[in-house]
């Protein structure tokens, strides 16, 4: 998948347009030098990273222990993100670029 495309359907999803470049730009550091949504990122898997829980839990809502498209993975992130991490939401949202990768790719500040 390009980062245009991850761009779009981050887009139709909600996020904002600085919010989808720096989501893509974590998914990009996550996945190497392509963005595969179904490869199995350093820290988690598909596109964004997901770990433990919220993995099953995309992995559930998918109906497939397997690759989940992405389409489906952007729309779990659109969920998840703000249901999860709500202050670290807020704050993307308001214009803090690092919140995502500090919250949701670190865990800091959930």
């Amino acid at each position: 998948m390009t980062a245009p495309s991850l761009v779009a359907l981050l887009l139709a999803a909600g996020f904002a347009e600085p919010q989808a470049h720096a989501i893509t730009t974590y998914a990009h550091s996550q996945s190497g030098q392509q963005l595969d949504p179904c490869a199995t990122s350093w820290m988690g898997d598909g596109l964004f990273g997901v770990t433990r829980q919220l993995r099953r839990e995309l992995h559930r809502e998918a109906g497939t222990g397997g690759c989940v498209p992405p389409e489906q993975q952007v729309q779990f992130l659109a969920r998840a993100w703000p249901e999860h991490y709500p202050q670290c939401s807020a704050r993307f949202a308001a214009g803090d670029l690092a919140a995502f990768q500090r919250c949701w790719g670190l865990g800091i500040g959930r």
